[in-house]
């Protein structure tokens, strides 16, 4: 057996941490004073807990298990997809959330992952018949989620599949033909696939004072509360806009309107940095990673990241359609932070495996 490579990757989990913490301050100041959510600091503390171990745990996996375990993973994530249609909690109009009793857990957050470690071992050997496999090992969860209604994650499934693919060595030309069928199908998708709700999103982003006050309310609310802040903010827990109840769901989805009104552009400005930080320290490490399993890995990773964290700034900001993509590691959320935990020990493990050209051997044999 080989020997364990003790070089491990710290730099990464720093970051991460900083991006708890960050979370944890804004949540605090979103939910105080609403008796219904004042517990909701301490609950993102035991997630964030648990993420961060799960994080180093799985840089203690053999690298074949996770390989051998994807079909597993995905198979487990349809059957939570199709349960939650059947079961799941009705929020909002959508039901994307399973009661575990202990606690509600987001079966979309488990596709993401699933995706992640299951394309790139159809991808690794490039083919016709394994590109045409990863588009319907795609569909599949992108359908489910797609009738819960969730369209902001299921572009994310379809933007972590092209990302894979385009860093595949499959031929160019599978990729552009599956672009040119999407282009065509996003009009026929608007008018017959999307519930009016979401088209009405669409709709308040391209003409935000036409629904003021109903499709682009929180968006509206959100920017008055970042231009507000000015360039220092008005001060930790002294956001008005915030403690009135202007934005709604600040704890989660808009919690940058909590973070832009308090610590205004310096506060944002700060967040970018850091998620910069993280998005660069992947891009490094997908440059010594040398197998290609791992390297598509990281690129899915890497790209849920972006999705996320650019969506939820542009959205906030008025930017881009409402979706309920929450910010990695700082909006409150326990499935999101549990799974992109595990997202970032995948990227460690990468980073792990690719020093000194020696395998790295875990506790799970």
């Amino acid at each position: 057996m080989v020997k364990e490579n003790r070089k491990r990757e710290v730099i990464l989990p720093l970051l991460i941490v900083s991006l708890m913490i960050y979370g944890i301050v804004a949540i605090s100041s979103a939910v105080l004073g609403d008796p219904g959510k004042e517990g909701y600091p301490l609950r993102q503390v035991l997630w964030d807990v648990i993420a961060v171990f799960f994080m180093f745990a799985v840089v203690n996996f053999k690298k074949r298990l996770l390989r051998d375990i994807a079909i597993g993973i995905y198979l487990v994530s349809l059957v939570l997809l199709a349960v939650v249609l059947l079961e799941g909690e009705t929020i909002g109009g959508s039901k994307r959330w399973l009661d575990l009793k202990f606690a509600s857990f987001q079966p979309s957050e488990l596709a993401k992952l699933s995706l992640i470690v299951i394309l790139p071992v159809l991808l690794e050997k490039p083919s016709l018949k394994r590109f045409i496999l990863s588009v319907i090992l795609s569909a599949v969860p992108v359908a489910l989620i797609i009738a819960e209604p969730d369209l902001g994650t299921s572009a994310l499934l379809v933007f972590v599949w092209l990302s894979v693919v385009f860093s595949s060595r499959l031929s160019l030309r599978y990729f552009l033909v599956v672009i040119l069928i999407v282009f065509l199908a996003v009009p026929i998708f608007y008018f017959f696939g999307l519930k009016d709700y979401q088209r009405k999103r669409i709709e308040a982003f391209l003409n935000p004072q036409k629904y003021a006050k109903s499709a682009a309310y929180n968006v509206l609310q959100s920017i008055h509360a970042i231009g507000s802040g000015g360039f220092l903010g008005k001060g930790y827990m002294k956001g008005t806009a915030n403690f009135l109840g202007f934005v709604p769901v600040d704890y989660s989805d808009f919690i940058v309107a909590v973070i832009g009104e308090e610590f205004g552009f310096l506060g944002i400005f700060i967040l970018i940095i850091l998620y910069s930080s993280v998005l660069l320290r992947m891009g490094y490490i997908l440059s010594v990673v040398d197998d290609d399993y791992w390297r598509m890995v990281v690129v899915g990773v890497a790209s849920v990241f972006f999705f996320h964290v650019a969506e939820n700034l542009l959205m906030c900001s008025g930017l881009a359609p409402v979706t309920g993509i929450p910010l990695p590691f700082v909006s409150y959320g326990g499935s999101s932070a549990l799974v992109f935990g595990i997202m970032i020990g995948l990227v460690m493990k990468a980073y792990a495996i690719s020093q000194i050209g020696r395998e790295v051997e875990g506790w799970i044999q």
